[in-house]
């Protein structure tokens, strides 16, 4: 694992500590789940991007050899 420090506001420190003590987790817990949460959602927008891209230029090109 790799340590990393980040500076917040109160409120949302607050909202965070809530959320990982009604899920019985520490807040370090929490945050790692949030933002693994975070960039599974970030790669599944990205791969779908990618894939209509990717079937915009397919029909593009069928369309000119038509």
């Amino acid at each position: 694992m790799t340590d990393i420090s980040i500076t917040i506001n109160k409120d949302l420190h607050k909202k965070i500590a809530k959320i990982a003590e009604k899920n019985g987790l520490n807040l370090n817990e929490c945050i790692i789940r949030a933002l693994n949460g975070y960039v599974e959602d970030y790669e599944d927008v990205y791969k779908t991007d990618i894939c209509a891209v990717d079937n915009l230029e397919r029909s593009f090109f069928l369309s000119i050899g038509e």
